[in-house]
């Protein structure tokens, strides 16, 4: 039993310390664009979440529209750090987003998320989910 446990703890060490390195990108949904910022799977690797929240940053801010932001998270420790980057990083981007769906948070990460909430992203229409799928016909619909 000892050796099949130890296993276990080997290869869910292993599984869980490979970080998810998509890059993000623009989605196509229901006659809507939507930007999906894949962030999902990081652990707590807080300066490859760093770097993959600036990057989103920077692409975003290039264009000039305004995006529905899909901030997938599922997998990434949302620290009070981490979650006090994101909203900095979203309220610097604030002028090219229309609303923002955050999947895969805890309960932790979404207390983090909204202590950390300026008045200014906050007004943004953020909402939380569980499902990609609920996430994105939110997103494209003109509900908030």
């Amino acid at each position: 039993m000892n050796i099949r446990n130890g296993l276990r703890a080997i290869f869910k060490k292993q599984l869980k310390s490979v970080p998810d390195l998509r890059p993000s990108f623009l989605l196509h949904h229901n006659g809507g664009e939507i930007w999906v910022s894949c962030i999902d799977n990081l652990g707590s690797d807080i300066h490859l979440i760093r770097e993959k929240i600036s990057n989103n940053e920077d692409l975003m801010r290039t264009k000039n529209k305004q995006f529905r932001v899909l901030y997938h998270i599922d997998g990434t420790a949302v620290t009070y750090e981490i979650a006090g980057y994101m909203t900095e990083s979203l309220s610097r981007s604030s002028q090219n987003i229309f609303k923002i769906a955050i999947v895969g948070a805890n309960r932790t990460a979404k207390n983090n998320i909204r202590k950390r909430l300026t008045k200014e992203v906050s007004s943004l229409g953020i909402n939380y989910f569980s499902s990609i799928d609920q996430a994105k016909d939110w997103l494209v619909s003109e509900r908030f």
